[in-house]
């Protein structure tokens, strides 16, 4: 994958493995906080009795609010990264059956921690301008793979579209539905439903019509 943009948290603690520990803590008990009080509403004070971490101490890990906020997007990142780093790197396999499998697991993750992803996606507004900068490098990046197998899928003649950009920017925000407007149409659909509906609108907007 290209290189993401990158901004560093910086740390008063040399130890690599006791940084990543306690970012762990912390980032639990902000991501549980944001999602209770929202963002401006959580204070730093809030996230040291939460964490369990003491305020002075909690400043050796992490300068304010901005370094928690964009922590937590890493962890997400970190947790589903392997599925884009699949459509790089799996070349040989089915576009449909590739594409079909990213949207299954993608949409099972997204379900289980719904709270989470709605959290990152309404508050990194908030971020300053370079965690923002990242965070959006990371994005494009994702969208970037996506359309890597729509393209190949072209070249195969699996896929029809004029504008493999554009339709891969849809199906990374459809993916993203659920705990973005799931609040409208959850009462409506079963999870199972709901993948399978997903789906076929993204295999539609392909041109899908039969596997081959």
């Amino acid at each position: 994958m290209e290189k993401e943009a990158e901004k560093k948290v910086v740390t008063k603690i040399g130890n690599k493995n006791i940084v990543k520990k306690k970012h762990d803590q912390i980032i639990r008990a902000a991501g549980e906080l944001f999602a209770k009080k929202g963002y401006h509403s959580t204070s730093m004070r809030g996230i040291s009795e939460a964490s369990g971490i003491n305020l002075s101490y909690l400043y050796h890990y992490v300068s304010s609010k901005d370094d928690i906020l964009y922590l937590f997007y890493l962890k997400l990142h970190e947790d589903i990264n392997f599925l884009y780093q699949q459509l790089e790197n799996s070349k040989n396999e089915d576009p449909i059956e590739q594409l079909k499998n990213f949207i299954k697991l993608f949409l099972e993750y997204t379900h289980k921690r719904k709270d989470e992803m709605l959290t990152i996606y309404t508050e990194s507004r908030h971020l300053n301008r370079d965690s923002l900068y990242a965070v959006l490098s990371i994005e494009s990046q994702r969208v970037k793979s996506i359309e890597k197998l729509i393209s190949r899928g072209i070249q195969k003649g699996y896929f029809r579209t004029d504008s493999p950009h554009m339709v891969s920017n849809i199906i990374q925000y459809m993916l993203l539905i659920e705990p973005l407007r799931g609040w409208n149409f959850r009462h409506e659909y079963t999870f199972t439903r709901f993948s399978e509906l997903i789906t076929d609108l993204i295999l539609k907007a392909l041109d899908v019509k039969e596997e081959k």
